[in-house]
Parts: structure tokens; C-alpha cells; sequence
């Protein structure tokens, strides 16, 4: 849970017999030192994925980076006066390169657009400047690297990497979303063409190490290309089914967090009826002999037959005890 807090009186356990019981029957079983070897071997598996996962990320950055210092050519500067026409202030640089296939951006402290040597005429050049330099505006670039390193530090969790495989198009969508409201209808179907044009061709050499980079649109990927323009050109008529859409993800991640907090996992744990033995008479528990007495520090204190255990309140009002009877303290 991200918050960690509880409400103890609006709780429900829910008792387990078999997996967690089994699980947490081995480890409770097990000597302190035992636990403290498992707990030390899960940490540093868990510490070593984390840095094969950021030397890997690593080698993918140079590899990049190597690639763009090989190829890096000076443009005929349209590319940069259409850049200050948009934003004069912008401290973004433009560099060409005979390494990529696709425009992008790369850099979050000194961001840098990347266009490759393909012909387009200044209203395309417009199109992708514009593209990257929202990408910009968005801080997608700081995006991207915050979910890399949630990708990193949860490397055992598929959800992590099914998060950094859509966290692309979502952005590119949010992007393509923002240039629609920027062009006129016509403008906005250029901007798709533009986007078709730049999608056909050859690949890149580094396509699949460049997860650092938000690029314009990514080369011979079909299906996500079509998403995008249906998310542009049909967005009027599913906004309302984008809204009801919405409404429903977050009352289920509202029910799912409350639930989070409402039900308690544990092992389900039975005090023996008939297994207590004294002298070899079979002990047999019902309401006179078996309850709890309520204590004036809020504790209580359980009998059962001859055996009593003070308890915690926490545990009584969780459900451990709910089958036996309550006496109350008497405060006179």
C-alpha cells in the first residue's frame, strides 16, 4: 500500500487455510536466523537486478549516444528559423543525422531534435518541429525517464514493462491530441499524412536502444500509427465515451484502493476445540468457558477452560476472536 494506514474498526479479515497459511507456516516455523537469510537473499537478488537493469539501460544510452556523435550534420537553417517562429525563447538545438530514420527528441537538460536526412518541405518540417517541441513543453522527456527508472527498480514486475511498452503511445497520443487543437481540420489532416510519409522507409540502427528518445513516429509499426489517427480524427465523436471511459478506470482504482485498506489478508488461525487435553479428559469449549474479558487498558484477557493469554485489542476488533463471547469491563 502506498499509505500506510488502517482503520481498525472498519475492517474485514479474510482468513486463509491454505496457500498464505502454508507459506506463512514455513516461515514463522523457521529460526530467526533462517528468516534473516531468506529476507538477505530476496534483497540482494532483488539489489542486483536492479543494477544489471541500470547498466543495461546504460549501454543502451552510449550506444545511442554513439551513434548520433558518428552521424551529426549542420542543416541550411530553416529548420531552426521555424523553430523560433514558434517559440523564440525556445532553448532547444537542431542537428542532422544520417543515423536515424525518424525525427525526435532527446535530452533533459539540453534537449536536442534530431531530423534525418529525408526531404520535407517547410510545412512538414513545421509539422515535426512543432511535435517534438510540445514533447518538450509536456516535460514527456522527464516522463519517459521516471517511468525507466520505475522499469529499473521493479524489474521482477511485468507490469512495469507493460507500463514503459505503452507509456510511448500514450504520449504520442496526449501530443497528437494537443497538435490537433493547435491546426485548423485541414491542417490536422496534413499533420497525418506528414506523419505517414515519415512512418514509410528505411529503419534506424538503433531503434530498439533508444528508450530515452520520444521520437515523431515510429517506423513500419502499423498498428499503433492507426490508433493515433483514429484517436485524431474520431476524437469528437469519443469524447463522451472517452469521459464515461475514464469515469469508470477511476471508480474502480477508488474501489480498488479502499478495498486495499478494508480487507486483510492473513492465515487463518483456529483455537482447537476438542484437541486440549487435561488429564486426558477431552476439553469441550462453549460460552461459559470460553471468552474474553475486556481490560481497563483496553486489552483483554482470553479463557479458555484453565488457560488464559492476554490479547491485544486489535486483534479482537480485526475478527481473530469474533466466535467467542465479549465481557465488558465494568467501570464502577
Amino acid at each position: 500500500m502506498l499509505f500506510p494506514i488502517e482503520f481498525p474498526s472498519h475492517q474485514k479479515v479474510i482468513c486463509d487455510p491454505y496457500l498464505y497459511s502454508f507459506l506463512m507456516n514455513l516461515y514463522a516455523k523457521s529460526e530467526d536466523i533462517h528468516k534473516k537469510i531468506v529476507m538477505a537473499v530476496i534483497l540482494t537478488i532483488w539489489i542486483i537486478g536492479i543494477i544489471i537493469a541500470v547498466v543495461h539501460k546504460m549501454r543502451e544510452w552510449n550506444k545511442v549516444k554513439g551513434y548520433l556523435i558518428k552521424g551529426t550534420s549542420k542543416g541550411d537553417g530553416v529548420a531552426e528559423k521555424i523553430l523560433r517562429e514558434i517559440d523564440s525563447e525556445c532553448p532547444i538545438k537542431i542537428e542532422y543525422n544520417l543515423a536515424i530514420a525518424e525525427p525526435f527528441i532527446k535530452g533533459l537538460r539540453h534537449p536536442v531534435i534530431y531530423l534525418p536526412e529525408k526531404e520535407c518541405n517547410e510545412k512538414e518540417l513545421e509539422f515535426i518541429l512543432m511535435h517534438e517541441y510540445l514533447h518538450w513543453k509536456r516535460k514527456d522527456l522527464w516522463k519517459k525517464f521516471i517511468i525507466n527508472i520505475i522499469g529499473m527498480i521493479f524489474w521482477w514486475n511485468p507490469l512495469a514493462y507493460l507500463l514503459c511498452k505503452d507509456l510511448d503511445q500514450i504520449i504520442e497520443l496526449n501530443c497528437d491530441n494537443a497538435m490537433s487543437k493547435k491546426y485548423s481540420e485541414m491542417d490536422t489532416l496534413y499533420y497525418l499524412d506528414t506523419l505517414t510519409y515519415m512512418a514509410g522507409g528505411r529503419r534506424a540502427n538503433f531503434d530498439k536502444v533508444s528508450s530515452d528518445t520520444l521520437g515523431f513516429v515510429k517506423k513500419l509499426e502499423v498498428r499503433p500509427l492507426k490508433q493515433r489517427f483514429h484517436y485524431v480524427m474520431f476524437k469528437k465523436d469519443d469524447k463522451r465515451t472517452q469521459r464515461k471511459m475514464n469515469l469508470f478506470i477511476l471508480g474502480v482504482s477508488v474501489i480498488w484502493f479502499v478495498a486495499s485498506y478494508y480487507f486483510i489478508l492473513q492465515p487463518e488461525y483456529i483455537v482447537p476445540l476438542t484437541d486440549m487435553h487435561q488429564e486426558n479428559t477431552p476439553f469441550v469449549s462453549d460460552g461459559e468457558n470460553s471468552y474474553l474479558e475486556e481490560q481497563k487498558d483496553g486489552t483483554y484477557i482470553f479463557h479458555y477452560g484453565k488457560y488464559e493469554e492476554k490479547v491485544l485489542k486489535e486483534d479482537v476488533e480485526n475478527g481473530i476472536y469474533e466466535e467467542y463471547p465479549i465481557i465488558k469491563y465494568n467501570k464502577k
